[in-house]
């Protein structure tokens, strides 16, 4: 992908907090069921996140717990975002596992850095590691559907793409 017009979701947070996940947070990584779809950017419960880029809202999901068939989770939501910039499209981006804004809503249009939720916790369980997270995932643009699964032993569905190299542009300043 070119490089975008894109900004860092988590920007209250110290620039020195801003970095990429290894292990189980990064895209592809093999868990216990699945494989992971998106980027885990770990962070405190409750900080403000800003749209990557303009866009328009597809839809507001249950994205996580009981609400969402994975009650093993905390409920949380995600919303999917057409992103583009000068008539150009991007790709669809979804930012997971949070509490969306209410003005966030299908049609509504997102500004570069507009604010849209809160980051909130996930993990029911105190184990050690983060418990809150955004988490984000890159579809091929006009993607329109729910969330996809990326199960143990199949190809990478068609439509998801892989964030990481956006947000390592976002880090590094390109």
């Amino acid at each position: 992908m070119t490089p975008r017009p894109w900004t860092w979701p988590l920007f209250t947070l110290p620039r020195e907090t801003w970095v990429l996940p290894v292990g189980k947070g990064a895209f592809g990584a093999k868990r216990k069921h699945d494989v992971h779809t998106g980027v885990d950017l770990y962070c405190p419960n409750g900080t403000p996140v800003q749209a990557l880029t303009v866009g328009r809202v597809i839809k507001v999901v249950d994205f996580t717990g009981k609400k969402a068939g994975s009650p093993w989770w905390e409920d949380t939501q995600a919303v999917l975002v057409d992103s583009f910039d000068n008539g150009v499209r991007f790709g669809s981006i979804l930012y997971g596992e949070m509490t969306v804004d209410p003005w966030v809503i299908p049609g509504a249009l997102v500004k570069y850095g507009g604010r849209i939720g809160r980051v909130k916790r996930v993990l029911k369980k105190d184990k050690g590691k983060p418990t809150a997270m955004l988490h984000v995932e890159l579809y091929t643009p006009g993607f329109v559907g729910d969330p996809v699964e990326w199960l143990l032993g199949k190809r990478k569905p068609r439509v998801l793409l892989d964030p990481t190299p956006e947000l390592r542009r976002i880090l590094e300043g390109k």
